[in-house]
């Protein structure tokens, strides 16, 4: 049986495929996880994040520095496994 290929490119198939994102400061090394819905509202659930389109908006909520570094991180929530879990996200 073969495995079946996506494409996860959006901020919107992230969150449909059960990923989040986290970022880490590139200059104090502070990491949060980022609040998806928020992402999405601000920059629509089309936005491509790969590259440098997200991570040059990015403002770091310890030193203010812009510029960081994103990690895509899978999501488990027991209630719906495609969703963020509320309690967790915090801003960038």
């Amino acid at each position: 049986m073969g495995q079946r290929s996506i494409s996860i490119r959006t901020l919107g198939d992230l969150v449909a495929y059960g990923y989040g994102m986290n970022a880490l400061c590139e200059r104090c090394r502070h990491r949060v996880d980022l609040d998806m819905q928020m992402l999405i509202r601000r920059f629509g659930a089309d936005f491509v994040y790969l590259g440098k389109t997200l991570v040059t908006r990015l403002r770091c909520t310890r030193c203010g520095a812009k510029g960081a570094e994103t990690i895509s991180v899978q999501i488990h929530n027991a209630q719906n496994p495609w969703a963020p879990q509320h309690g967790s996200q915090r801003r960038a």
